[in-house]
């Protein structure tokens, strides 16, 4: 934590002589897909989607009126995340973002909250999205070696469309796979709480860290911190033949990502699971200073971890932008959304074409 402080200050000090605005469009060139030949975008509305900075706001962290004043209504009322904060979420993320509030370790710079237009259609077969948000300055990492997390993508975003049977989801949206014990959280454990549990750390491929996962795949998840207990559960897996059935069942969340380099699709349920769905078009351009990201994924795919998208239904969805060379927990994030099929009374109406 003090080296952590020191190349923060340091980074700081850079940032003040302008180092830190470097345009972010002298990234490496990014790839250039077919995703959505033949869409007229036209067909379809767009809306605002606001994804803000969250720092170590866990899914523990929402449910402890120690740590959020909305905890209460949140497990008691049932209030949705986005009933009390969709329109504060700027000002939110500023506050994070510069460590005010649950992030002890600032990027000097980053911006804290998003804007990206978004547009949802479909066809007989397939889903399209379409986002699109304004590039921002580069503001060097101060912790990590070049300033850049992940230097081969200067953007990803990500979609999680949750299954069935995931307590809270429809309140948090993707916060529920967010947990005090993962990479760059409090609790993370260390390396060697990971190779002291063996097989549980070997099922869930947590040599080095805990990836995201959901309550639902654990015995139990600690939220208090009695006695000084770490907050979350990694370590308390249920059965192979639980989390199967659990899979079976639909129980998880679809997860898809679109990166510079290729997208992927996945799952989340014992573990993040991804290129374990079936196979996904992406597309991610920089025109100027507008990041352009397409989605094109099958309606009904037929794989296990994939969520099946009908007519008539309604789905809870929530979207991730890691902008600026980022990952793990340093990106943006939006509040719960509801996807749905020429449905005029969700957010996310996706129009036929």
């Amino acid at each position: 934590m003090a080296r952590i402080a020191a190349a923060v200050e340091q980074a700081k000090a850079a940032a003040s002589g302008g180092d830190a605005g470097a345009s972010a469009s002298a990234a490496p060139a990014a790839s250039s897909g077919t995703a959505d030949v033949g869409i007229d975008w036209g067909k379809a509305s767009p809306i605002t989607v606001t994804m803000f900075y969250p720092g170590q706001a866990s899914f523990e962290w929402v449910q402890n009126g120690k740590t959020h004043g909305g905890a209460r209504p949140f497990t008691k009322g049932g209030d949705k995340c986005s009933t009390c904060h969709a329109k504060e979420l700027p000002a939110m993320g500023q506050k994070i973002v510069t460590g005010e509030k649950a992030e002890p370790t600032p990027i000097p710079g980053k911006r804290g909250s998003i804007d990206a237009s978004l547009q949802a259609t479909h066809d007989a077969e397939n889903l399209y999205l379409r986002l699109q948000f304004k590039a921002a300055a580069h503001t060097p990492v101060p912790f990590v070696e070049g300033g850049k997390m992940d230097p081969e993508n200067p953007v990803k975003v990500a979609m999680m469309i949750a299954g069935q049977g995931i307590e809270y989801v429809e309140q948090a949206g993707c916060w529920a796979t967010c947990h005090n014990d993962s990479r760059y959280m409090p609790d993370a454990p260390e390396a060697d709480a990971l190779a002291a549990a063996g097989d549980v750390a070997q099922r869930i491929d947590a040599s080095e860290f805990v990836s995201k996962y959901i309550a639902e795949s654990r015995t139990e998840i600690e939220l208090k911190g009695r006695n000084n207990a770490p907050l979350g559960g990694w370590d308390k897996l249920k059965s192979e033949d639980e989390i199967a059935a659990y899979l079976d069942g639909g129980t998880f969340m679809d997860l898809l990502r679109a990166n510079p380099t290729g997208g992927n699709n996945g799952h989340i349920l014992d573990a993040r699971r991804v290129d374990e769905g079936a196979p996904i078009d992406t597309s991610v351009t920089l025109e100027g200073d507008t990041w352009t990201v397409v989605i094109k994924r099958p309606l009904d795919t037929g794989a296990p971890g994939d969520v099946k998208i009908e007519a008539g239904k309604v789905y809870t969805v929530g979207f991730a932008i890691h902008d600026d060379f980022t990952t793990a927990r340093f990106h943006h994030v939006s509040m719960d959304w509801r996807l749905g099929l020429d449905d005029p009374n969700v957010e996310i109406n996706a129009t036929a074409q």
